[in-house]
């Protein structure tokens, strides 16, 4: 067959569309699997291509939103719009649940991608997928992007040749590949529905990559070496930890609940002895005292006794009882001797 060399638009068979298994936005999960294990997985949770099922028949398939595909021998492989594949399948598998289909989903409008002729996805696909998904103009999710961004670098023209075909700058390439190759070289999987982009946003912080001894190649972005023990840590304190048999993280005890508490997690990580106080159980306001100097907890001092003072006469005010006519005559008295050694110590 002839190479292609520019994208046509065409109307085929759904018979001859076959899912991506290897898509981003699945991130991996269907690597492999056989067209029916996919069409299963897409048209539920968490992809939910059966939201588009109800559209499909009361308006059949809209021209101006072609699927996008690329040739393998006489069928279409779907790179944009398996969503969309897997609900027209769907219906076209169960006409006596569906009795109202649409005629006009027998062939659907494709834009067929040039292919390079040797097996490999021309650079048009790349290009395409690259301004259209990590670009923003059909999301994927962070980790879908670094998947793609990956596996694109190892082709001829390496990370260099589709950073300048998808005109991300360098620094972007970098938050998306180094924590996702990381997580690939210590064999983690983040629990599901966790957010990657909170691992690469740590991994932005000076405190968390020289807590993990991180070192990567600064031409390819391949990961040279880091501290497996203190990756580990860093993965229970972002996403909750992992029993040997549960592999999703307990939320509700990790350190960190808002990609805000990472430059205070960054300056706890910078510190030995903050670093011990979290990793033995503590948590990440009471860890960052110890990262104080004399003075900042000497101001951290003042400022508590203040609220403290706040927060008594607002409860206690007005009350004649014994036990509150005690604690207000206590923190008198501490906080008297807070100002004197706040004074003393000047």
């Amino acid at each position: 067959m002839a190479r292609t060399t520019n994208a046509n638009l065409d109307y085929v068979s759904p018979d001859k569309l076959l899912f991506d298994d290897e898509n981003p936005r699945f991130g991996g999960s269907l690597s492999g699997a056989s067209q029916p294990d996919i069409q299963k997985a897409i048209f539920g949770a968490p992809h939910y291509a059966s939201e588009l099922v109800d559209s499909f028949l009361e308006n059949g398939y809209i021209d101006y939103e072609p699927l996008v595909v690329k040739r393998q021998g006489q069928s279409f492989v779907v790179i944009e719009g398996n969503r969309r594949l897997a609900a027209i399948q769907e219906i076209r598998g169960n006409l006596e649940k569906y009795p109202e289909r649409k005629s006009d989903l027998d062939t659907v409008p494709v834009l067929i991608l040039p292919d390079a002729g040797d097996g490999e996805d021309s650079n048009d696909v790349r290009i395409y997928l690259g301004v259209r998904h990590l670009l923003g103009f059909r999301e994927w999710p962070p980790i879908a992007k670094a998947e793609f961004l990956d596996r694109e670098s190892k082709k001829a023209g390496g990370l260099d040749q589709i950073i300048k075909e998808v005109r991300l700058t360098r620094q972007a390439v970098r938050r998306f590949l180094i924590p996702y190759r990381l997580l690939r070289a210590a064999k983690i999987r983040l629990p599901a529905g966790e957010d990657f982009w909170v691992l690469a946003e740590a991994l932005g912080r000076a405190g968390v990559k020289k807590f993990l001894q991180l070192d990567v190649d600064s031409d390819t972005l391949e990961i040279l070496g880091y501290n497996k023990a203190n990756l580990k840590l860093v993965i229970d304190d972002l996403y909750g930890p992992r029993g040997a048999t549960v592999r999703q993280g307990d939320a509700s005890v990790k350190k960190v609940h808002d990609t805000r508490d990472l430059s205070t997690y960054a300056s706890v990580l910078s510190s030995d002895k903050a670093a011990a106080v979290l990793h033995n159980g503590k948590g990440l306001t009471e860890a960052a005292i110890y990262v104080d100097t004399r003075e900042q907890s000497q101001a951290r001092l003042s400022k508590l006794v203040k609220e403290l003072g706040v927060l008594i006469r607002k409860l206690m005010q007005q009350q004649k009882t014994a036990e509150a006519v005690a604690v207000q005559q206590n923190f008198r008295e501490l906080e008297s001797a807070v100002r004197a050694y706040l004074k003393k110590n000047a």
